[in-house]
């Protein structure tokens, strides 16, 4: 696991492809379903210097001034975020047009998004608009 952090550690400002594993939340009584994903995205950027926060700032979407994590702090500035006794790899959303399918497991079978939904809580597939997102580290599979 070291290892990978280290890699992400020294791509700083660059675009990465990250592939990830982690439990779906799911119902009670429904069986485990596993998400695999992999996407690209950037590391080591700091939020403020962002273009998008920028406009964002200046459109008064976003407060005139950094508010800080809304959880969490900071281990190591701008990678790592620790919180609860987990640790997050903070990254940065790009548009590269790279898209991979995400698949779902269960039962040591591939199993259809139509059918997760039925099983997973609904945020597990929220939509959200955002500039930056965290992975925890314990789902880090592979590092490009």
């Amino acid at each position: 696991m070291n290892e990978m952090l280290e890699k992400l550690k020294s791509r700083k400002g660059q675009v990465v492809t990250i592939t990830t594993e982690r439990a779906v939340k799911v119902k009670k009584g429904m069986p485990a379903v596993t998400k695999k994903s992999k996407f690209q995205c950037r590391v080591g950027v700091t939020y403020d210097n962002i273009q998008a926060v920028k406009d964002k700032r200046a459109s008064g979407e976003l407060p005139a001034e950094n508010q800080g994590l809304p959880w969490g702090e900071w281990i190591e500035f701008p990678y790592i975020i620790g919180h609860k006794d987990d640790v997050f790899v903070r990254c940065t959303t790009i548009n590269s047009g790279n898209t991979w399918p995400t698949v779902y497991v269960s039962e040591g079978r591939e199993i259809s998004v139509d059918s997760v939904k039925q099983m997973a809580y609904a945020s597990e597939f929220a939509e959200r608009e955002r500039d930056v997102f965290n992975i925890r580290v314990s789902s880090l599979q592979e590092v490009k």
